[in-house]
């Protein structure tokens, strides 16, 4: 069973069918169709259609292919790009009587005929910005209401209330005005290009910029874009509460974003190649959410996201060049103040040439670069942070309570397999160098001794992004001068310079930690200073230093006092749980000392 215009074939059509002069009726007839099973019926005339208005009404239930659907209309073709998958689909058509019994009729209402198709579309995903990222198994029910013939008419779609449009296609222009948070768009489609307005949970705004910048035939004209969002996804953040703006200008389009946390202006050059450039007067930085699902047609755009999977198919080299400008830029809730971003393309990914950040008592100097795409894919980092209050800034950053003031700078240059979102710690390769001066390691809750410490809780570096002091002294300690260099590499880190230098004593730790067992191998010395051994014992007593040297304090305080000048200390084993071990001794206690100790009680 077969319709040639349509290009329609069935196979192993079995059912019961009804005829008579009037016409006739075929309900519930089982079909194959593109070798999956489905259900046909048909009706024809009065007394067998359902509708007495309709001369021929068609149902046909089948599983068809996303391509197999869109090839079949001009109108829906456009869509082929960001939608794969097969999914159940419903589609009726209804021919009315009149095309055929009522010449009296005017042509128009004599033709209107149309075609209408549902699915919850299981089985097929989407490969746009959000709100419309979809996998295929999430359901999403959805119309496509086209008028026949097809490409003579308009073409409406509506996904749930999440999104709807009208399309429609003349001399060889696609005009689509599209709405989000709807399933109906009141007014007709533009004679081309996109006009699009609506409020969405999520928008994606690069991505859907970047859908009306494609190459070639795919490129889309954007006419006008006045939509708001609860959450607006930009550069990798989570704006609230944002209004987006888009219209066409000399030389690209102009972007106005309007918001609590983002205000300001961009333009995105229409020719390829340019340069994104604009100034905005706030940008409030919060992680955003990690997507439903990545989307490699989404921006222009990995400018964009944050993605849970790390990027790690996204081609860098798409990111266009950007010149930005920021009055005010907060990082969580650290104020970074005036920052300036310059990018370029490169053959292979994306160059930045410079962020830099100017506030009250703290800078921020990068460069780097992110190349390569999926295996091939690296990143690289150099930066320099100074600061005249570290423990503030730490503070700022979620990560406070570690130390009180504090000025110097941190060194960081690393590169990683995979793009900025891949980043891991134990992937590392590169160097952390610390030289910080007159600060103190904050009191922390008691009882650190089973806690990770090591060579400054680098475990834990990824999470906090700083260095994390908690677990190094429970009561506080002083320091005069902080610094050492921790290098990265095969999965470890290690340190053979690092050092805490306060007034009461300077502890030394050297050796590696092993990233990926979490496992010590490091000596730790603790050098008294001249006339201070009793307070330098009582600060280390006073409270466990972090998993390792909190084990060593406790090994201290079981032995005399005479010995408690043990200078050596090895730590090995896991962090959760490691081991201790005196290395090394003072040869011999003074006789003096072990008289006065011994006739203490």
């Amino acid at each position: 069973l077969s319709e040639s215009q349509w290009k329609l074939a069935f196979s192993g059509v079995n059912g019961r069918a009804s005829y008579n002069q009037d016409g006739f009726s075929a309900n519930g007839l089982r079909a194959q169709y593109d070798r999956q099973e489905g259900l046909l019926s048909l009706r024809a005339g009065p007394g067998h259609v359902r509708d007495k208005g309709q001369g021929f009404e068609a149902e046909l239930e089948a599983s068809m292919t996303t391509d197999d659907l869109l090839d079949r209309s001009s109108d829906l073709a456009w869509l082929k790009p960001y939608v794969q998958g097969r999914s159940r689909w419903s589609a009726g058509i209804a021919i009315p009587s009149a095309a055929r019994s009522s010449p009296k009729r005017t042509p128009a209402a004599a033709q209107v005929t149309r075609l209408q198709l549902r699915s919850d579309l299981i089985g097929t995903a989407f490969d746009l910005p959000a709100p419309m990222d979809k996998t295929s198994g999430i359901a999403l029910p959805t119309t496509i209401d086209l008028q026949l013939p097809l490409g003579t008419g308009e073409v409406a779609i509506a996904f749930g209330q999440r999104f709807a449009l009208r399309a429609k296609e003349t001399g060889g222009q696609l005009g689509i005005r599209a709405a989000f948070g709807t399933d109906r768009v009141a007014e007709a489609p533009p004679p081309s290009g996109l006009i699009l307005s609506g409020r969405a949970a999520t928008l994606d705004a690069i991505g859907w910029v970047g859908l009306t910048h494609g190459d070639g035939s795919k490129r889309m004209v954007l006419r006008r874009v006045d939509a708001s969002a609860d959450r607006l996804l930009l550069l990798g953040a989570n704006f609230p509460d944002t209004r987006l703006q888009i219209a066409p200008a000399s030389g690209g389009l102009a972007v106005q974003l309007d918001g609590p946390a983002l205000a300001g202006a961009l333009l995105v050059p229409d020719a390829a190649g340019g340069t994104v450039s604009g100034r905005l007067q706030r940008l409030y930085w919060r992680r955003a959410a990690p997507p439903v699902s990545s989307s490699k047609n989404n921006a222009v755009a990995a400018s964009g996201a944050g993605s849970g999977n790390g990027n790690g198919d996204f081609d860098p080299a798409r990111i266009p060049a950007m010149n930005l400008h920021v009055d005010d830029l907060r990082v969580l809730d650290a104020t970074l103040g005036d920052t300036q971003f310059r990018s370029r393309a490169t053959a292979s990914g994306m160059e930045i040439q410079q962020l830099q950040t100017r506030a009250a008592k703290r800078r921020i100097d990068l460069t780097g670069d992110w190349s390569g795409r999926g295996p091939a894919a690296r990143t690289r980092l150099s930066a320099i942070l100074a600061s005249d209050d570290f423990g503030a800034l730490l503070t700022d950053l979620g990560i406070g309570g570690r130390i009180d003031g504090g000025k110097g700078e941190a060194r960081f240059d690393a590169a990683w397999a995979g793009s900025p979102m891949a980043f891991q710690m134990a992937a590392l390769d590169g160097s952390l160098t610390l030289d910080v001066k007159d600060g103190r390691l904050v009191e922390i809750e008691p009882g650190g001794t089973g806690r990770v410490l090591g060579l400054l809780s680098i475990a834990q570096l990824p999470r906090r992004l700083s260095l994390d002091f908690r677990d190094f002294f429970s009561k506080g300690f002083a320091f005069n001068r902080f610094a050492g260099t921790v290098r990265f590499g095969g999965g470890s880190a290690r340190s053979d310079d690092l050092a805490i230098d306060g007034p009461a004593a300077r502890i030394n730790i050297r050796g590696a930690a092993n990233l990926r067992a979490q496992t010590f191998d490091q000596t730790i010395e603790v050098l008294p200073k001249a006339g201070n051994l009793l307070t330098a014992v009582g600060a280390i007593a006073g409270g466990p230093v972090g998993a390792a040297v909190g084990a060593v304090a406790n090994a201290v305080l079981q032995k005399p006092l005479g010995q408690a000048a043990a200078k050596n200390y090895r730590v090995t084993g896991p962090w959760k749980d490691p081991k201790v071990e005196v290395i090394e001794r003072q040869s011999t206690p003074a006789r003096g000392a072990s008289s006065a100790g011994a006739g203490r009680p």
